[in-house]
């Protein structure tokens, strides 16, 4: 049984593809993007139709200037702090300052240490009352904070028609400066005016703010921004900025960190003697390419490396329906045939070659692994080993699969592929248990744990009146049958669908689901392409894709056709913003698009190769592939720690962190070697350490 792939939009706005105009003071997310239109299939087929949501585009407009608040700089003392201060401790936790919440910047700060599972407090000094010592100082003498996040250099905001004020007045000014004097706690400014008000970072306004800047990292951006590539170039676009010029102030020492051709400088860090700042002149966004590029370096250098949490990026891609023909559209009739292409033996070994190539040309990406998820049913387990395309043998892709059995990452994808929205727990089982016997009788590596049904079937996202278009029912309405038969199956992790709204949870980063109706299920989201599952070259990829997408599609949204070149680059731009979130989430795609349409490429290959290649031109922060059951493991340790409210002081005198847990659970730190707390990996020069706490457990590690 064949299927379709289906995807809806991953977020509202987009990097590169999408929009999103900034100021200091308001968000503008108007962003041309239409709601999910289904895939016109032909009535008479017997498939399920898919549903797609148009990618977005530019949509230039209404760029508005920062804020600059101008006025005398009053001389006060520095703040007395309440109580006598411990500035050797501080908490493990990072304070966000905003003056307004709807502010694009505050989404940036708060999505950057949300995707490294770093503790923060949002405060809006605004409020009165709320920006005080004891905010800064526990009643110990300790800090309650590590970093400092701005969302703007001056904090403003329209406190009423026309006239902007600051958030904090000048004893708060100089509480937060007396703060991180005394702790030593570093500051970061996202979006930052260059002149002297209310502080001097030693930059000057050049006077050529725009809507687009591509600076490039300096010598000394390298050693704050580690993981980009030494003198990369920066995309800012769809965000105002302001190139700026070096001021010799006296006492503050400025380093450019990214500056344009003409050595104008659009971030730098500027330190006082007491103080540690940098600063950035160009808006942020989560969904803006520069903010996803800066936001792992920006919260390793705010931390100094040591925080609660981890950090780091995936490349997954699953491989769907193995052994089983699929259907295939035909790029001149637009026409779809049932059941018309399987891929062959010599496709298969071709994936083998094409994943080698891809880790070779790659190096960012050096544990690359296609996971292929299979369907017993179309294979032929009395077809013997072998490893030659045209071998004698009643089924030569089940004798190549063979001879691949530790090639790939294998998944049980079903033993035929039949939906699990109402199988009783009999039928479910059948499906189940026979398909991973199948796999073991080939010799596969399977994840044994972990489980892809058929179009993710069995948890509330169905069909009832039968024409092609789900309805999303819930969780609530998932096939309890189904799930007991998984569970009896030994199945702990199940693929659930990124598109549909109750089977992902939207407040908490990179986290999985247990399941409502049965504990022992875990899901795990997956994420769709538009490299839709009837394609097998690029005329017919770019055919289906124009035929939903382009100006005579059933969905029109670009002004031309794309070419296959142009139709890469967009879908890649979606799959290098899930990537540079730190999603561990697969991607997915279907055998068809494993055809080897010229010598040693395929649509997959294609796919990976336009993504890698964008992701090595900015960034060496090396991309992590796991196998299934070790995937569904991180993300449900990562889901234990993000709901786990586990918290943490880093004794900076002493060199150790006291970790405790209110509620137990799986935890992170970065910085810290597991000491026999947990296991210990070192991810590019930093040591992540995982381990468990139980409820009230409070222990203490020792720092390099």
């Amino acid at each position: 049984m064949s299927h379709r792939s289906h995807r809806t939009m991953t977020k509202a706005l987009l990097s590169m593809a999408g929009v999103l105009l900034l100021n200091g003071c308001q968000q503008n997310d108007q962003a041309a993007v239409q709601p999910p239109v289904p895939f016109q299939a032909d009535p008479s087929s017997h498939l399920r139709a898919p549903v797609l949501a148009p990618p977005a585009k530019p949509d230039a407009h209404n760029l508005t200037p920062l804020p600059n608040i101008r006025g005398a700089k009053p001389r006060l003392p520095l703040q007395t702090l309440s109580v006598m201060p411990n500035p050797n401790v501080v908490a493990l936790k990072v304070l966000v300052l905003s003056a307004n919440a709807n502010d694009g910047t505050q989404s940036a700060a708060t999505t950057m240490l949300a995707q490294a599972g770093v503790p923060y407090d949002v405060v809006n000094p605004s409020v009165p009352g709320s920006f005080t010592a004891s905010t800064l100082v526990a009643e110990d003498g300790t800090g309650k904070y590590q970093g400092v996040i701005l969302t703007t250099g001056n904090l403003a905001y329209e406190a009423s028609p026309g006239n902007w004020q600051s958030a904090l007045d000048w004893a708060g000014w100089n509480l937060l400066w007396q703060y991180e004097q005394t702790y030593k706690v570093r500051q970061v400014s996202l979006y930052t005016y260059p002149s002297s008000w209310p502080e001097d970072y030693g930059l000057r306004d050049a006077g050529l703010a725009s809507g687009t800047a591509n600076p490039i990292l300096t010598a000394a951006g390298q050693s704050v921004f580690t993981d980009l590539r030494a003198g990369v170039t920066l995309p800012i676009q769809y965000a105002y900025n302001y190139p700026a010029t070096i001021a010799a102030v006296p006492g503050v020492i400025t380093t450019p960190l990214l500056s344009d051709a003409s050595g104008r400088v659009l971030a730098a860090r500027s330190d006082t003697g007491g103080r540690e700042r940098l600063a950035l002149t160009f808006a942020q966004n989560p969904d803006l390419l520069h903010s996803e590029l800066l936001g792992y370096s920006l919260v390793k250098w705010l931390t100094k490396g040591v925080h609660l949490g981890e950090y780091r990026r995936f490349n997954q891609l699953d491989i769907d329906d193995w052994f089983l023909p699929g259907d295939l559209y035909d790029a001149v009739t637009k026409t779809i045939s049932p059941d018309a292409f399987r891929i062959s033996a010599s496709d298969a070994l071709s994936l083998s070659a094409q994943q080698t190539s891809l880790q070779t040309r790659y190096p960012v990406s050096p544990e690359f692994k296609f996971a292929i998820v299979y369907n017993g049913s179309g294979a032929n387990t009395a077809a013997p080993l072998s490893c030659t395309p045209n071998a004698v043998s009643p089924d030569r892709l089940t004798s190549m699969s063979r001879c691949l059995g530790n090639t790939f990452d294998w998944v049980s994808h079903t033993r035929d592929h039949l939906y699990m929205d109402f199988l009783n727990y009999d039928d479910s089982f059948a499906q189940l248990q026979p398909n991973l016997t199948i796999g073991a009788q080939l010799g596969l590596n399977i994840s044994v744990k972990s489980l892809v049904t058929g179009d993710m079937s069995g948890l509330g996202y169905y069909n009832p009146g039968g024409d092609g278009l789900k309805t999303d029912f819930g969780l609530g309405k998932s096939n309890s049958s189904f799930l007991l038969a998984a569970q009896t199956s030994g199945t702990r992790y199940l693929s659930s669908n990124r598109s549909v709204p109750s089977q992902w949870d939207p407040s908490c980063m990179n986290c999985g689901l247990t399941h409502p109706l049965n504990s022992s299920i875990f899901l795990i989201p997956r994420w769709p392409t538009n490299v839709f599952y009837h394609v097998t070259t690029p005329a017919q990829a770019v055919g289906a894709y124009n035929g939903v997408y382009g100006p005579t599609g059933s969905a029109p949204y670009w002004p031309a056709d794309l070419t296959y070149t142009q139709y890469l680059d967009k879908e890649t731009d979606l799959a290098l913003d899930h990537v540079l979130s730190g999603s561990a989430y697969p991607h997915y795609m279907h055998q068809g698009n494993l055809r080897q349409y010229a010598s040693g490429r395929s649509l997959a290959s294609d796919w990976e190769s336009a993504l890698l290649a964008k992701y090595s031109k900015y960034s060496t922060l090396p991309l992590k592939t796991l196998r299934w059951d070790s995937l569904g493991a991180y993300i449900e340790a990562r889901t234990s720690y993000m709901k786990s409210g586990m918290s943490g002081n880093w004794d900076r005198a002493a060199k150790s962190l006291t970790l405790r847990s209110p509620s137990g659970g799986a935890g992170f730190v970065t910085g810290a070697a597991a000491g026999g707390l947990g296991t210990s990996e070192s991810y590019s020069g930093n040591t992540i350490t995982t381990f468990a706490l139980t409820a009230g457990q409070v222990v203490t590690v020792s720092l390099p």
